[in-house]
């Protein structure tokens, strides 16, 4: 997206805002009028009450002035007050919109982005854009009006110093347009290495068991550092630009006051101006100038924010969002789950599930038991509505899953991985994910399992750590399924619920899994023979399956 195009947007949002954006707007323009009348006003005391020595006048004049100060200060706060609403405003809007874009991803798509990208678009993409939105895009409308006010004040003073001064105006904006368009390069480099940065670190610190088990830390930091050199060097592009900015800038500045000086000299021996005029364009020179170097200063920072936002747009531009819309059937008893000559591969050329059929009753406990690569995992993706057969048809109560809603599919389906998803929080917040579910119902829910004796010492308001961390890897397990069962689901798929659990805590978990399967269809992975003692099927899918 080009840079004009992500600005528009940028402003349309903050347009959107309108009560926010018109009193930011409001008090930028009041703002912008005081830099430009402070020196008229010093023209005029200087060539008339200083002139004619008049000391009331040169007192009125003075408190006057003062008083501007103190106003044209109050009228400061209040803009940096309401641009920063406003920026906050809009950064919440999108962050808003990027966590529900993010949920809303179909699983395809969702993993083509990893874990850092997605949270540097997130949180760090937004943050840097908030930023932006707060101090550039207000300061530069009001740097545009003020620089239009002191033109015109200028051309109305003395037009000859006018065009004196707006001879060196070419140079100027010469050099803002050459350091914008570098800066704006250097910046994109650095936003895609701390997306970089983000998406390595994340998966170090998930894997920090795994790395260190296997001695791979030397590797790793090596990784590291090439990718911390990569940053550091394109931020030091960035810096540098900057160092030569603001001194050719300057050069700018001092060669045009150079000029109105020497000029505005000859015009006062001539007679032809006075020196009020003359003090006056010393102080516009300087003035104007002074709003080109910061609007080439916010430009250079909106090049950073430009480049969030357009990563932050071409996320919430994908259109591979998963549609949720279908029918809500209700399910009567006995439900069934067919599948019917099942065909699914992730790539053409492979296949991972080949002329699959099964017909699942409920009342009945599956096992699947096949080697690894043979599609289990793949097989709960596409009963969970993940991904689409390329050949064959699913079908629940009779409806192919197609046709269901897909949230309502996912509310009757429960699947378990074999290693459990818990998050930082307390029990309670793991078990009911935020709903406000009675405590009564979720002891009730682990009554059903058939471990209430386990877990009954346990506190629903006690904390269960990062992922899960303060539990043991059985507590995990036994907090999932406790998890699943308060929802009720028509369809249980474990993947091997029982791995990290011991024999005893395994026959209470099968006999729950068997009452509820007086009402459910339960699938579980079982390879071993103790859990394919519990099923009644054990469905075998081998190698014929799959490519």
């Amino acid at each position: 997206m080009k840079s004009f195009a992500v600005t528009l947007r940028l402003l349309r949002l903050l347009v959107a805002q309108k009560r926010l954006f018109g009193i930011a707007l409001l008090l930028v323009t009041l703002a912008s009028l005081f830099q430009p009348l402070r020196p008229y006003l010093y023209r005029y005391v200087i060539d008339h009450p200083l002139k004619d020595k008049d000391a009331h006048a040169l007192l009125l004049w003075g408190g006057v002035l003062v008083g501007m100060s103190f106003l044209h200060a109050l009228v400061q706060r209040g803009q940096t007050l309401f641009t920063q609403r406003l920026a906050w405003a809009v950064s919440r809007q999108l962050r808003r919109a990027l966590f529900e874009k993010v949920l809303r991803l179909s699983i395809p798509s969702l993993e083509k982005y990893p874990t850092g990208i997605l949270y540097t678009r997130t949180l760090t993409d937004t943050q840097t854009l908030q930023s932006t939105l707060a101090e550039t895009f207000l300061v530069i409308a009001g740097e545009i009006l003020q620089l239009t006010f002191l033109v015109g004040l200028m051309l109305f003073v003395d037009t000859r110093l006018t065009a004196i001064t707006l001879l060196v105006m070419p140079l100027g904006l010469w050099a803002s347009q050459y350091f914008s368009r570098k800066i704006r390069e250097s910046f994109a480099r650095v936003r895609l290495y701390i997306a970089r940065m983000n998406g390595y670190l994340q998966e170090i610190f998930q894997s920090r068991e795994l790395t260190e088990s296997m001695g791979a830390e030397p590797s790793l930091w090596s990784r590291f550092l090439r990718l911390n050199r990569l940053y550091y060097l394109s931020y030091r592009r960035v810096i540098g630009y900057f160092a030569w900015f603001f001194p050719t800038m300057e050069t700018v500045t001092l060669v045009g006051l150079s000029a109105v000086l020497l000029f505005g000299g000859y015009l006062i021996y001539q007679g032809e101006t006075t020196v009020g005029s003359l003090v006056a364009f010393t102080l516009y020179q300087q003035l104007f100038f002074r709003p080109f170097r910061i609007i080439a200063d916010q430009v250079n920072s909106l090049q950073m924010g430009i480049v969030s936002a357009d990563r932050i747009f071409r996320l919430l531009d994908q259109n591979t969002e998963e549609s949720l819309s279908g029918v809500m059937p209700q399910l009567k008893y006995p439900y069934t789950l067919e599948i019917e000559n099942l065909h699914f591969g992730y790539t053409a050329d492979r296949e991972v599930l080949r002329g699959l059929s099964l017909r699942l009753v409920a009342g009945k406990v599956y096992g699947i038991s096949a080697p690894t690569g043979t599609g289990k995992s793949t097989l709960f993706y596409l009963l969970l509505g993940y991904y689409e057969p390329q050949e064959g048809v699913i079908r629940f109560g009779g409806v192919p899953l197609p046709q269901w809603n897909k949230a309502y599919l996912r509310e009757m389906i429960a699947y378990i991985p074999q290693e459990p998803v818990l998050f930082e929080g307390t029990l309670r917040e793991n078990l009911t994910l935020y709903e406000d579910i009675p405590d009564t119902q979720i002891w009730e829910a682990a009554e059903r399992l058939g471990f209430l004796k386990y877990v009954q010492a346990w506190s629903l308001d006690q904390s269960v750590g990062v992922g899960g961390g303060a539990l043991s890897a059985g507590e995990r397990q036994l907090v999932a399924l406790w998890r699943a069962a308060l929802r009720r689901p028509a369809v249980w798929i474990l993947d091997e619920p029982t791995a990290h659990i011991d024999p005893q805590m395994e026959g209470f978990i099968y006999r729950g899994l068997r009452y509820l399967a007086k009402d459910s269809i339960v699938m579980i992975v079982a390879h071993s023979p103790d859990t394919q003692a519990y099923c009644d099927e054990v469905i075998k899918l081998s190698p014929a399956h799959a490519a």
